[in-house]
């Protein structure tokens, strides 16, 4: 492969061949980590309770991308295996990564920015309404 194909459209836009041998496996083994690390999520986000409500909600928006982002990469995988026309073009994989990146980003921009200002609201709410009557 050379690497000035990458800046053409009939290397995006057309039928690729199928894939053989590692290269095969690479990528299917890889889209079956993530679908399988994101069920280890979701496993670790239901049946620990002793984390907190934050850090479960994390584990579910990771465990929801993992999930689906490695499955929509091993439906892709089986279009081109099995050379469907439009569905298996490398553009396809392109739209994948940005999709995969820019949920990831989310995620990681709601557990480090969004989760600790959360977390101080919410410590200031319980201390003023230790202070508020309650009703009965």
């Amino acid at each position: 492969m050379k690497i000035q194909n990458i800046l053409k459209t009939s290397y995006w836009f057309y039928q690729p061949f199928i894939a053989v041998g590692g290269i095969k496996w690479f990528w299917i083994v890889g889209f079956l980590v993530l679908v399988l690390t994101g069920l280890v999520a979701k496993i670790v986000r239901i049946y620990n309770k002793k984390i907190d409500q934050g850090t479960q909600e994390v584990l579910r928006r990771a465990g929801n991308m993992l999930i689906i982002t490695g499955l929509l990469g091993l439906l892709w995988m089986f279009f081109r295996q099995q050379s469907v026309a439009f569905l298996a073009w490398r553009f396809w994989l392109v739209l994948w990564v940005a999709l995969f990146v820019w949920w990831g980003y989310k995620v990681i921009f709601y557990a480090i920015r969004r989760l600790p200002m959360i977390n101080t609201e919410q410590a200031k709410k319980q201390s003023i309404e230790k202070y508020l009557p309650k009703s009965k």
